[in-house]
């Protein structure tokens, strides 16, 4: 599994964020040419400064003025009026979902009420949009995270004079482990928690990981005792198996073994039009899988088991929304032994674009070759193609390459 490590020991923003990926590796072309889909009236620009002795990469959003208080609505309607991929439309709304949560709770008022200041204005849609681009194009699964340094203090805002952390972020990092520390300054922004809210599966020490790529995302201020940078780590994860202790990788052609939860409902008195809605949430929620399978009753109702399989400490997190969001009053829950292939995911240039491509092994036998189809959708509607065509294309593509790889060694 590729993942990312966010070390905050400097704190997070959505800026910082998004300068890790780009000095990881993100192509700063390539982000801007996603990021235009949002069609948005800015320029981003990315310059390498030094923090305390490190380098990193700082990423500035040039807008014009504005004087625009968006609303929760207005952002998620620019975000999904994008061409973005469907799975970063979901997760940038997914980001500003929680942001809208977190303030709504604050000021005693709904999500569709808040008015978004800061993080209403387009170099923090870009930021988080951005962000989640960069996740997205990296390949990144899933993200870890040390435990976050707030600062202390205050901080003036668009409501006045706010204790750092700020009353949002706060509800954001509910659960997270945090520390002030001794630096007078916000060092965790509304955008910077809300990403960690939406992505983060664990925070503490860093996980066993190959790191592949690495970059240190660069804050505005220069501070004197931490250098003001987010560190972010890519790579696979790895895993201690064995009872001698020994580190072994999930390298290719090792069958890696994994626990997981398998959360059940049998629904058979709710409108069936719901479960795009369900399905669509619980994903967006950090599910790994969620599924229906049509089952009869007593008395020979029909009905359906929905699945949802999730993490141990995600437990309270999914049955609530489950009841939240169907009509089921019981939930099931055991646990479950996952046996998964690993896999590394690679980049196939097409004479119609680029496309992403899951190569599986086994015993080191490349066993399954499987197209990302949100990219064979791109370019089947961008050429207007159709889905099979474009399909087969990058899988014969990927053979190509993975042949020429081959016979380069």
């Amino acid at each position: 599994m590729r993942i990312a490590y966010f070390h905050c020991f400097a704190g997070i923003s959505g800026d910082m964020t998004l300068g890790a990926l780009v000095d990881a590796g993100l192509p700063l072309a390539q982000l801007e040419e996603d990021l235009a889909k949002l069609k948005l009236d800015f320029h981003v620009q990315a310059r390498k400064v030094v923090k305390n002795g490190i380098s990193g990469t700082k990423v500035d959003v040039e807008i014009p003025p504005e004087h625009v208080h968006r609303h929760f609505s207005d952002i998620v309607g620019i975000i999904t009026a994008s061409e973005l991929p469907p799975l970063v439309q979901q997760k940038s709304v997914a980001v500003f979902r929680n942001l809208a949560e977190a303030e709504a709770k604050v000021h005693g008022t709904t999500p569709e009420r808040i008015h978004f200041h800061e993080v209403g204005a387009v170099d923090a849609i870009v930021d988080i949009v951005g962000s989640v681009i960069g996740l997205w194009r990296l390949g990144v699964e899933a993200v870890y995270a040390s435990p976050v340094q707030t600062g202390t203090g205050f901080v003036k805002c668009a409501h006045g004079v706010m204790p750092v952390p700020a009353p949002a972020v706060m509800e954001l990092l509910q659960d997270v482990p945090i520390y002030a520390g001794d630096i007078e300054h916000e060092l965790v922004t509304p955008t910077g928690a809300a990403i960690l809210r939406t992505y983060c599966r664990d925070f503490g020490g860093m996980p066993l990981m190959r790191v592949q790529n690495l970059g240190y995302g660069a804050g505005q201020r220069d501070l004197t005792a931490v250098p003001n940078l987010l560190r972010v780590s890519i790579g696979e994860k790895t895993e201690l198996t064995g009872s001698d202790g020994e580190v072994r990788y999930e390298g290719k052609g090792q069958v890696r073994q994994g626990q997981a939860v398998m959360m059940e409902v049998n629904i058979d008195d709710m409108n069936p039009e719901f479960y795009d809605y369900i399905f669509t949430k619980l994903l967006q929620a950090g599910a790994m899988d969620v599924f229906v399978q049509n089952i009869q009753m007593k008395k020979n109702r029909p009905a359906c088991v929905l699945s949802v399989l999730v993490h141990a400490q995600q437990i309270e997190q999914f049955y609530g929304l489950i009841f939240a969001e169907t009509s089921s009053i019981g939930v099931r829950v055991y646990p479950v032994t996952k046996y998964m292939l690993p896999y590394e995911v690679i980049t196939c240039a097409t004479e119609y674009g680029t496309a992403k491509v899951k190569l599986a092994r086994l015993n080191n036998e490349l066993c399954n070759v499987a197209p990302e189809y949100e990219d064979c959708q791109r370019l089947a509607i961008e050429h207007g193609l159709s889905i099979k065509a474009v399909y087969d294309l990058v899988k014969c593509t990927a053979y190509s390459q993975i042949r020429a790889a081959a016979r380069a060694k």
